[in-house]
């Protein structure tokens, strides 16, 4: 995004200029991709409420009889009393049954994925408002910006002076910030509460408190009130500590696994750096690791053939584990990713190799409670010093109904 080319500026200074600038291109020319979003769906005539819940929508959480299990609230939709739910959706096949208190927004179905007419028509109204400023060209031709403005449109009908709430899983992303804004406008009275889902990056600029933020934001941890407070300038009374509604003390084994993330900006880091602590037999379990592909990337070829390079290395360094040997309970974690949080609070030991530490290490200085060893440049070993502390594992879904709305 713009936003991290930014920081790489200020980072590393110009000898990237190439790459920044290929960025702000790139995102651009996505303006392209966003001339077919629509609500696929009307709501029901009858259909009373007085909060909002924004969410992500996929095909797996709508049940038979047309309602949604939100994986983020852990709520059913018909639990929910008086909400309307909105649904980005992000699957291609919609659901055979929706109830009528849902409103589904998608990308319709069409031959060409960009479409350069649409991107040359909204190019020329920018240049016209901005009134021929490169910088406020650059803020409005984006690809977040524009997607705002067409999510907004479309959610800016269902915000009536009644509605008493308006929350959402938050990452605070900028159509999420224009919808917490801009219904302050409609009716001031609107509480606007967002839910920090996962553990944060381990530098999360992107949670700075700006315009657009929501007046309440419920997090999960003692780290995360401490980091939010002091470096990213929330106050007291804006913070809620509560526990988790998205990650339960019930869970899938973690342990065992090298973890792939979404993004692979450098895979020859990687494999130099998993090879440097195979190599230094400082764990050597590691070899008997399964290497475990990010769920979005199970087709990208970029993933496929850095998994056939670990596999590879894996098996030149194989260990022969004795049958008496107890559970693996270390797991290796690459790239830009907050999951080694969650296996630290389920008493994992965690590595975690980072193509780029600036942005993808974290620290103790930002998280007291992580204590953080240095094996090389790019690989970090970290220990949780108090449980619960980075997380608190939730454990009923009352806890969305009794304390997140109120």
């Amino acid at each position: 995004t713009p936003g991290y080319a930014i920081l790489k500026l200020w980072h590393e200074g110009f000898k990237n200029i190439f790459y920044i600038f290929k960025i702000f291109c790139k995102d651009i020319i996505s303006i392209s991709s966003f001339y077919n979003y629509r609500l696929i769906n009307e709501l029901g005539s009858n259909i009373k409420y007085d909060k909002i819940i924004v969410s992500w929508g996929f095909k797996k959480n709508f049940l038979r009889d047309g309602s949604y299990q939100d994986g983020y609230f852990k709520i059913n939709s018909r639990d929910a009393n008086g909400a309307l739910w909105f649904l980005i959706y992000v699957d291609k096949v919609l659901p055979d049954k929706i109830d009528n208190n849902i409103l589904i927004f998608n990308k319709s179905k069409n031959i060409f994925e960009y479409n350069f007419f649409y991107l040359f028509k909204i190019i020329i109204k920018k240049i016209i408002s901005s009134k021929f400023s490169l910088k406020t060209f650059f803020h409005k031709a984006s690809g977040n910006t524009e997607f705002s403005n067409i999510v907004w449109n479309e959610l800016k009908r269902f915000v009536k002076d009644d509605i008493k709430t308006i929350i959402m899983p938050y990452e605070c992303q900028p159509f999420q910030n224009k919808i917490f804004k801009d219904c302050k406008k409609i009716n001031s009275k609107i509480r606007t509460i967002g839910y920090v889902h996962s553990f944060p990056a381990a530098l999360p600029t992107n949670y700075i408190f700006r315009d657009g933020s929501p007046e309440k934001l419920i997090v999960n941890g003692d780290d995360q009130h401490y980091c939010f407070k002091k470096h990213l300038n929330w106050s007291n009374g804006q913070l809620k500590i509560l526990p988790s509604t998205k990650y339960s003390k019930t869970h899938n084994n973690m342990s065992g696994y090298i973890y792939l993330p979404y993004s692979l900006p450098s895979t020859d880091i990687i494999i130099k750096s998993l090879q440097n602590l195979l190599s230094s037999n400082k764990k050597e379990i590691i070899s008997n690791l399964i290497v475990k592909n990010h769920p979005l990337t199970e087709n990208s070829k970029k993933h496929l053939k850095l998994i056939k390079k670990i596999n590879e290395l894996l098996l030149k360094y194989k260990n022969s584990l004795l049958a008496g040997d107890s559970e693996n309970k270390l797991s290796v974690f690459i790239g830009s990713t907050s999951t080694p949080i969650e296996a630290l609070e389920r008493d994992l030991e965690v590595i975690h190799i980072c193509d780029d530490p600036v942005f993808q290490s974290y620290s103790s200085e930002l998280w007291p409670s992580i204590k953080v060893k240095k094996i090389d440049v790019n690989t970090y070993e970290y220990q949780l010093l108090k449980k619960g502390s980075l997380i608190q594992l939730g454990d009923s879904s009352k806890v969305f109904k009794e304390d997140y709305l109120n």
